[in-house]
């Protein structure tokens, strides 16, 4: 059995977790000698959130703003980036574009009718790192954390539609997205196919400004802990292509697919 600490001082989406063991995954990249010091990645990363699951009531149980952010969900395109260090420590990024949807429920009997939101494609992106702390055989134990970031901008507001999906008028709610995010994950590569389950620890903070004498409204997830799964599939050591579920808190699905220089 190896085992190999590393403390990475690192501010380290909160979506796609990845596979823990894939810094070990690729034997050699397009351009590179097998079990080279580093070598880099790039990828593409497609994520659909359906839930992010923010809390909608206050301490009282009764109805309040946040109820309208009940079901937020995320579909993010982003081309990601990393270096890998000794097949062990990996530090990655990705910058991509990412829309927002949100399904109004439980509004109080004073709405006229129910509503949607939806906002424009805009800048997101995320950085973090990932390290391979045990490897016993073809088994693998690993720690990955997350920033990521969708920062306000002049197209980080939401659209209104009714219930016909016809939209309205209404005043611009412009909002910014943070999420810090850390996985345990545990991987084990039989052959071209590598499954690996986890758990996450995930904190969001959804910042809503409705207008400039408004004061912004900070909306947080409800579930900080929650499971991961997934299945990586490697057929050439070069390029693996990826698939992920996410679970608890938050529900939401990852496909990504990453070559190797």
């Amino acid at each position: 059995m190896r085992l190999l600490f590393i403390f990475a001082a690192l501010p380290l989406f909160a979506s796609y977790v990845g596979n823990p063991a894939s810094p070990a995954l690729m034997d050699a990249g397009f351009f590179s000698l097998s079990y080279p010091i580093f070598k880099g990645t790039s990828g593409y990363v497609a994520d659909y959130t359906s839930n992010k699951r923010y809390t909608s009531h206050d301490e009282s149980g009764s109805f309040n703003p946040n109820d309208a952010f009940r079901k937020f969900g995320l579909h993010s395109q982003l081309a990601s980036f990393s270096l890998i260090f000794l097949e062990r420590l990996e530090i990655f990024g990705t910058a991509g574009s990412t829309k927002e949807q949100v399904k109004a429920q439980h509004l109080p009997p004073s709405e006229p009718f129910a509503y949607d939101f939806q906002s424009h494609h805009h800048l997101s992106w995320s950085v973090g790192g990932k390290v391979i702390l045990i490897q016993w055989g073809r088994a693998y134990l690993g720690f990955n954390a997350t920033y990521f970031a969708i920062p306000e901008s002049p197209k980080s507001f939401f659209k209104f539609f009714e219930k016909m999906r016809l939209p309205f008028d209404m005043t611009h709610q412009s909002f910014s997205l943070r999420e810090w995010q850390c996985n345990l994950g545990l991987a084990c590569r039989i052959a071209f196919l590598t499954p690996y389950v986890g758990v996450t620890w995930l904190k969001s903070r959804l910042h809503v400004t409705s207008g400039p004498e408004t004061a912004p409204v900070t909306y947080h997830n409800s579930h900080p802990f929650g499971y991961v799964f997934g299945l990586t599939l490697s057929m050439t050591g070069r390029f693996h292509v990826t698939a992920e579920r996410r679970i608890t808190d938050e529900f939401g699905y990852t496909f990504s697919t990453v070559a190797v220089f």
